[in-house]
């Protein structure tokens, strides 16, 4: 069976065109890492929302940048301060009071340099690591110095209620 010269040239051409898309895809998969639609959305919300997701995303916030800098910049909605560590996150929208984000962006210092940056969602899409330059020790001080500050909170917490009740 032989093609006719018309089917055959819009074959050609639907195949040249499915293989723009798919070269398409794969440059979005490879540059910023988005596979999948629901990834892609996900992307759009939080770059749109939270200017730092994009700096995050593009690698214009680096291993090493200065963290005040940053703090300065880009106002994280939470800063917790505890011994040489500095945890940032930014949330869509802003902090709420009235609720927990469950999406957002964390970012966080040693020694006033960033070590380590990330996505997180409860849904797992687009839950990545934009960089993490801990070694397993400064993980395991990282754990001790926040269960230290958490332990101090907790029992400055005890102590005012106990004064409050014995009043």
């Amino acid at each position: 069976m032989k093609l006719k010269p018309e089917l055959k040239g819009a074959l050609l051409a639907l195949l040249g065109v499915v293989v723009i898309v798919i070269g398409i895809w794969i440059c979005i998969g490879i540059r910023i890492g988005i596979w999948m639609p629901s990834q892609y959305e996900r992307y759009n919300y939080l770059t749109q929302n939270m200017p730092v997701a994009y700096l995050l995303w593009h690698g214009k916030i680096k291993a090493g940048d200065d963290a005040e800098k940053l703090i300065t910049a880009w106002r994280p909605h939470s800063i917790t301060r505890y011994d040489s560590w500095i945890a940032m996150d930014w949330y869509p929208g802003g902090r709420d009071t009235n609720f927990i984000s469950l999406i957002g962006m964390a970012v966080l210092a040693k020694d006033g340099k960033l070590v380590a940056a990330s996505s997180y969602a409860d849904d797992g899409v687009d839950q990545r690591i934009f960089f993490d330059t801990l070694t397993p020790a400064d993980k395991t001080a990282e754990r001790a110095a926040l269960k230290a500050y958490v332990n101090k909170i907790q029992a400055e917490r005890e102590k005012n209620s106990s004064v409050n009740l014995s009043r």
